[in-house]
C-alpha cells in the first residue's frame, strides 16, 4: 500500500518550523509524498492577520520547492467554507486509492484532535503522526498518544530535532521591521515582501505595484 502524508494547518505564513517538522517526520517513517494543505477557514482557531487562500498556497507551493517530495494541495481552498479534516481525508481517498494517510500534524493539533469534527472517522482514516515542536514536549505527546488509542487512533510521536518558529512569530518580525530570513524559505521571504503581507496597516503596499 503507497503512503502519503498529509499536512495541513492555515500557513500564514508557512515557515522553516513547518518544514523541518514535516521533513523529520517523513524521513522517519519513510513517505515518499506529503500534501501540504492550506486551511480555507481554520474551524478550531482564530485566525487574525489572515493573507487570503491565493497566497497562502502561492507560499505553500514555494516552500514545497525546499523537499521534492513536498506538493501543494489546494484541495481545501477550493471546497471553501470550515475546512474540517474528515471532510479532506474522505476527498483524498477517491483520489488517492489503496494508500495510507498519515496525518502528520503539530503539537496543538495532536494535543486537541480528539475534540475535532468526526474524530472517531479521522482515526480509522489516518495514522496521526506527531513530533514536538517545542523543547520538553515529548512527554506530554506520548502520554497523549496513549489516551488517543484507546479512542481507537494509531500513531506515532517521533523524537524530532526541535525548531522553534511560529507563523505569530514571522508575522511579529514583519510587523516590525524584522527580517524573517532565518524563518522562512528565500522564495517564501521573497513572496512576502513582494507583496507587501504581514506589514502594519500604514505600511502595506499594493501587490501589483
Amino acid at each position: 500500500m503507497e503512503k502519503l502524508g498529509i499536512f495541513g494547518g492555515t500557513f500564514n505564513p508557512v515557515h522553516n518550523g513547518h518544514l523541518s517538522l514535516c521533513t523529520q517526520l517523513s524521513n522517519a517513517l519513510q513517505i515518499p509524498q506529503v500534501l501540504l494543505i492550506p486551511t480555507a477557514v481554520p474551524p478550531h482557531k482564530r485566525a487574525p492577520e489572515l493573507a487570503d487562500g491565493a497566497q497562502r498556497l502561492a507560499m505553500c507551493r514555494l516552500a514545497a520547492q525546499t523537499d521534492p517530495r513536498f506538493c501543494a494541495c489546494d484541495l481545501e481552498l477550493r471546497r471553501q467554507g470550515n475546512s474540517y479534516t474528515v471532510e479532506t481525508l474522505r476527498e483524498l481517498e477517491m483520489l488517492y486509492p489503496h494508500t495510507q494517510f498519515y496525518l502528520l500534524m503539530g503539537t496543538d493539533m495532536f494535543l486537541t484532535v480528539q475534540n475535532w469534527y468526526c474524530a472517531g472517522e479521522i482515526f480509522r482514516r489516518a495514522i496521526l503522526v506527531t513530533g514536538a515542536r517545542k523543547k520538553g514536549e515529548e512527554e506530554k505527546l506520548t502520554e497523549h498518544l496513549a489516551f488517543l488509542q484507546t479512542l481507537g487512533a494509531s500513531g506515532a510521536v517521533i523524537p524530532c530535532q526541535v525548531v522553534e518558529i511560529s507563523s505569530t512569530q514571522v508575522r511579529v518580525a514583519r510587523k516590525q521591521g524584522r527580517s524573517i530570513r532565518e524563518m522562512v524559505p528565500q522564495a517564501v521571504e521573497r513572496y512576502i515582501e513582494e507583496n507587501g503581507l504581514y506589514l502594519p496597516e500604514e505600511g502595506k503596499v499594493d501587490g501589483n505595484g
